[in-house]
């Protein structure tokens, strides 16, 4: 068998990735306006900025710009805005004038999330038309209960560019942030690994491509770990990021890498194993990262491995369904019938 420093390439891998397209994007600016009774959004806007028992508090200027409801101005800045949010009092009717402010901003089409406080259902029912393209939703109060699912529609509604900004200015979409992160890459690997495991079935091709898996995996899951970073509040010096995680992770991101590796040089194994790895190491990195960012905890080896395991019964079931999927893919038609 070859021999080659597969710690190696992951460590030169770090050296080279370049971050600072990830660093500007989580310092563009973002614009959340709010409308309605000001207690309202003020309450709603207090959850978005809870920071509890995080590590790190809002980094940045805060992106939530109250503007009543009655006689509100649409100016420019209403008109550039990355989002509404609208909070509505279910017991209280809408005065006219709000009623027409809302007819107008429903003219502009934006991005949109309406909260109904206090309704009695909770399915509000098919929006109106001119909200179609609003996301409707009901809470019985705005309190800590219900504010991961508010913070789910803004992260729902916001423009995916401005996820990462977002998320760095209010600890309560940071949550939301990193389990949609670690699942994209995690799920991103595997289908990488999908790709590059026929050429590795070929013994003569297996070593190339097995180093160029690690190049790969390694630079997404260190993309990964930055992102968690400023999305939590982290400074955002890369290298200082890397040499203060990989003591944190590296139960999931080294020893995760070598056995992908060696799993790749083992044709006999199989397309599954190799793609269940390739999702496993990077969602336990993920969540090791994520809950070192959050609140400075080192999961146990005890929890990791817990994490592991389940990670890889994931890993199981994501491969097969995108094994299964790449074969009806690649099936020759069915034969037309006589």
């Amino acid at each position: 068998m070859p021999v080659w420093n597969d710690l190696g390439v992951a460590f030169n891998t770090l050296r080279e990735i370049d971050v600072a397209a990830i660093r500007a994007e989580s310092e563009r600016p973002v614009t959340i306006i709010g409308f309605g009774a000001r207690r309202l959004v003020e309450r709603a806007a207090a959850l978005l900025r809870l920071q509890g028992v995080q590590r790190y508090g809002p980094a940045g200027a805060d992106p939530i710009v109250y503007r009543p409801l009655s006689a509100a101005a649409l100016d420019e800045d209403v008109r550039r805005a990355d989002l509404l949010l609208i909070v509505l009092d279910a017991r209280a009717p809408l005065a006219v004038s709000e009623a027409a402010t809302l007819a107008r901003l429903a003219d502009l089409a934006l991005p949109t999330t309406i909260v109904i406080v206090g309704a009695s259902v909770a399915n509000p029912g098919p929006p109106r038309p001119e909200f179609a393209h609003a996301h409707i939703m009901t809470l019985p109060e705005l309190a800590a209960a219900t504010a991961n699912q508010l913070a789910s529609s803004l992260i729902e509604r916001l423009p995916g560019e401005k996820h990462l900004a977002a998320a760095r200015r209010l600890p309560g979409l940071r949550h939301g942030y990193a389990r949609d992160l670690v699942g994209a890459v995690s799920f991103a690997n595997a289908t990488y690994a999908l790709s590059s495991a026929i050429p590795e079935q070929i013994p003569a091709l297996a070593l190339p491509f097995v180093v160029a898996d690690i190049i790969v995996l390694t630079k997404n899951q260190s993309l990964m770990v930055y992102r968690l970073a400023l999305a939590h509040g982290a400074e955002p010096e890369f290298s200082a990021r890397m040499r203060e995680i990989l003591p944190v992770i590296g139960g999931g991101f080294l020893w995760r890498q070598t056995a992908r590796s060696l799993a790749s040089l083992i044709p006999i194994w199989g397309v599954v194993p190799k793609v269940a790895i390739a999702y496993a190491g990077t969602y336990t990195t993920g969540v090791a990262a994520w809950r070192w960012f959050a609140d400075s905890e080192i999961l146990s080896r005890a929890r990791l491995e817990e994490l592991s395991n389940e990670a890889m019964r994931l890993g199981r079931e994501r491969a097969q369904a995108l094994v299964e999927a790449a074969r009806r893919r690649t099936a020759p038609p069915d034969e037309p019938r006589g």
